[in-house]
């Protein structure tokens, strides 16, 4: 009796901060990087400003951080400065800091507004000359799951939204997940599937770097160890950096249009499908190549 008593105390509590909580995006901001080693910070009701120093020939890629992590966290600073050193994309990166590091029971219920103002924000950039095919959104655990609020709640479907290790906690019931519709092309890269990242096959490709779950290759086996969670962020930087670096194999040709192996990361194809594998080394560099292309279905983690 106790326990039902907290549970529902527990629900009614995160249900009421979705309607009492302020307004969220007077701390909200979008900066771009420049190749001189400076950026520019608007925010997000702001963001137009930013279109006069893009190229917008270019791809738009905004790099969206985890839970608990911040503008000049790691995972932002090796995303913008692989783009920005291998790239002529133009690479921004969203300011969240207010939600990304509450408490988690807060910060999923106020990642539905900050989704929904940069949603606004992006189909106002777009209506000035923003292409929206062309716009890029990588998210990072509980930043993968705001890259599908922001797709779903835009006038206008942008192209590609890759997931790193998308959070799991409060988004199997509770919450709707990254899922296909919410851009033209969504992948995803699991590396702690069950623990801090979703166990579900959420993408139009899925890629599962040494069987998807913990611990990856050079990580603990411990319950609160986030270093596996965090590999999704660094083989993806790395494959910016090199193409070829990650090799994956497909587990089932007939679901994946009769392509064995695909790049995983920067150049995925975009008419990729299925579910793909392959090994890492437990250092950096990871990538291991077409040698690390490797599949043993005896060792496949049970997802949905």
């Amino acid at each position: 009796m106790i326990k039902n008593r907290f549970c529902i105390f527990i629900a009614c509590l995160y249900f009421s901060w979705t309607v009492f909580a302020s307004d969220l995006t007077e701390n909200v901001f979008l900066r771009l990087y420049k190749r001189n080693g400076s950026y520019i910070d608007e925010n997000i009701r702001n963001a137009n400003l930013l279109i006069s120093h893009m190229d917008k020939n270019n791809k738009i890629v905004i790099f969206l951080s985890g839970w608990n992590e911040e503008i000049n966290s790691e995972d932002v600073q090796l995303i913008t400065n692989a783009y920005l050193e291998n790239t002529e994309d133009n690479i921004l990166a969203l300011d969240y800091r207010n939600v990304s590091t509450e408490f988690y029971l807060f910060a999923v219920p106020d990642l539905y507004k900050v989704g929904k103002s940069v949603a606004a924000a992006l189909d106002n950039m777009i209506e000035n000359g923003i292409n929206s095919k062309n716009i890029h959104i990588i998210g990072h655990s509980l930043g993968a799951q705001l890259a599908g609020i922001i797709g779903r709640n835009m006038n206008y479907k942008i192209g590609r939204i890759t997931g790193l290790d998308p959070a799991g906690p409060l988004y199997y019931l509770l919450n709707n997940h990254l899922s296909i519709s919410d851009a033209d092309f969504v992948d995803v890269i699991h590396t702690d599937m069950g623990i801090f990242g979703i166990a579900l096959k959420i993408g139009h490709v899925d890629f599962f770097p040494n069987y998807g779950s913990r611990p990856q290759p050079g990580c603990l086996l411990s319950s609160d160890d986030f270093c596996s969670h965090h590999r999704s962020y660094k083989f993806y930087a790395e494959s910016v950096k090199n193409h070829n670096a990650f090799i994956a194999k497909c587990d089932l040709l007939n679901e994946c249009n009769g392509v064995e192996y695909i790049p995983m990361g920067y150049v995925t194809p975009t008419n990729a499908t299925g579910n793909y594998y392959f090994s890492t080394n437990s250092k950096s560099p990871f990538g291991r190549g077409l040698t690390g292309a490797t599949f043993n279905p005896l060792r496949i983690m049970p997802v949905l």
